[in-house]
């Protein structure tokens, strides 16, 4: 008994393509909502839980970065605070400055990219970054295992 192949390798190369575009976007995309999470987590709490803001440029300072091989392949909004229009230039600069960091796979990271944000979480006992960063962690695995179920449903 022989087999043949009846569908050409054009449409199988095609395929295959979109197959992994789908994937990549998929990817990016709920890599972006968890980034949204993150930043979220850290920019929308009370005084207590957070910081009190004095320029706004802290807060501002803060959002994600998606990176592919080295490239920017997503990135926040990083709105400006009452007059922080500094730190959303900054945490934008900064953010794209350590993306080029990461030349393989994705890398989702979050920044709050002023200098004096380490000072205040340490010195100040403010949470800044440490609790979305624990909040990003737990909610990674659950959010992959979802991306993992929805792309083998397509492969079905």
């Amino acid at each position: 008994m022989n087999i043949s192949l009846t569908t050409n390798m054009p449409d199988i190369e095609a395929f295959m393509l979109k197959e992994a575009q789908t994937m990549e976007d998929e990817t990016i995309r709920m890599l972006a909502r968890l980034g949204e999470m993150c930043v979220n987590y850290a920019r929308d709490r009370s005084i207590d839980q957070s910081w009190k803001d004095q320029s706004g440029n802290l807060r501002s300072s803060t959002g994600y970065v998606i990176a592919r091989n080295g490239e920017v392949v997503n990135i926040s909004k990083f709105p400006v605070v009452k007059q922080g229009s500094e730190g959303s230039k900054i945490g934008k600069e900064f953010a794209l400055e350590l993306a080029k960091r990461f030349a393989y796979d994705y890398a989702l990271i979050v920044v709050a990219g002023m200098k004096y944000a380490s000072k205040v979480e340490a010195m100040d006992n403010r949470d800044v970054l440490a609790s979305p960063e624990l909040y990003g962690r737990k909610e990674l695995p659950g959010m992959l295992r979802q991306l993992g179920m929805k792309l083998n449903k397509r492969l079905k």
